[in-house]
């Protein structure tokens, strides 16, 4: 039974090997109306972008079939994690504003269809980063989980306590802490969690991309990447970026796979891609470059 077993282990490890990650196409997607345009978030379908400036200001979609672009808004800090809904008609954005001399958000959703913008959470102190779900999206705000009119909570929210190095799973029951290195590592930063809802990547300062499950055990060490984002339920696309101290030398968009820790080059360190987003759906992932410019690679993977 003993050597049975191990048979069966040494099967699977050479099935999770023996995979080849391939890019098919490598093009520029930039609006021809743009002279720079940043952190491109593509849609489930792949068929749409929406992009923001190098300040987060405003909001911008872009259909790739038709080349038609959209202004969404012109709001200081839209451009920072917005989100589409799983059919992607809409677009959930936080602009920002001062009131009292502090730093609000509200939570707008934007139809993409009737180019309409109705505002969903007025500003507070602490909206987190919504997440879509079945017929609208769930989000965080001031500690409390809510969803949109006609969807229904499903499966956990994860979302990072910056400040105090923490994560947070709630449910809409209950809510959990976890701190999966301890006092090891300060803060957590794009967190989120799997298409499948049952794991969660994370980038923790000093240890790198980190894929847990949802008791905040460790399942993988990826290495030293940032802005993890999911590629379906086994990969998460990355960034590697180096600098000198005062400004970034190299960045390259990598797939790691989270089963056997490999890291794929996906462009070369001199191209500066940065901010990856992924559509596992479409076979997509849609990046930036340090000088503005949005690329869009075609992957194919086998095994």
């Amino acid at each position: 039974m003993k050597l049975n077993l191990t048979i069966v282990l040494l099967a699977c490890i050479a099935t999770l090997s023996a995979q080849t990650v391939k890019v098919t196409n490598h093009y520029e997607i930039t609006p021809l109306t743009e002279q720079s345009a940043f952190c491109p978030v593509i849609s489930p379908d792949g068929s749409k972008v929406v992009y923001t400036a190098h300040n987060f200001s405003g909001l911008k979609s872009y259909d790739l079939a038709t080349g038609e672009m959209k202004i969404i808004t012109n709001a200081d800090g839209a451009g920072f994690d917005p989100v589409f809904s799983l059919d992607g008609s809409m677009i959930y954005y936080r602009p920002q504003s001062r009131i009292d001399g502090r730093v609000h958000r509200s939570l707008d959703e934007y139809n993409l269809n009737t180019q309409k913008t109705r505002q969903l959470i007025a500003p507070s102190r602490d909206i987190k980063r919504p997440v879509a779900i079945a017929g609208g999206m769930e989000v965080v705000a001031d500690n409390k989980l809510m969803k949109s009119v006609g969807s229904k909570i499903e499966g956990c929210y994860v979302y990072s306590v910056i400040k105090e190095g923490k994560i947070v799973v709630c449910d809409g029951k209950s809510t959990r802490v976890l701190r999966p290195y301890g006092d090891q590592v300060e803060s957590y930063l794009w967190t989120s969690i799997s298409p499948d809802g049952n794991k969660i990547a994370t980038y923790a300062i000093g240890k790198g991309v980190v894929i847990l499950d949802l008791n905040g055990k460790i399942l993988a060490e990826l290495g030293n990447f940032e802005a993890p984002v999911w590629y379906g339920n086994d990969f998460v696309a990355a960034m590697k970026a180096t600098d000198d101290g005062h400004q970034y030398t190299s960045s390259k968009i990598v797939l790691l796979d989270r089963h056997t820790r490999q890291a794929h080059d996906l462009t070369s360190p001199d191209e500066m891609g940065m901010n990856p987003s992924a559509s596992a759906e479409a076979g997509k992932i849609v990046y930036n470059t340090l000088d503005g410019k949005i690329f869009m690679l075609e992957l194919s993977i086998t095994r």
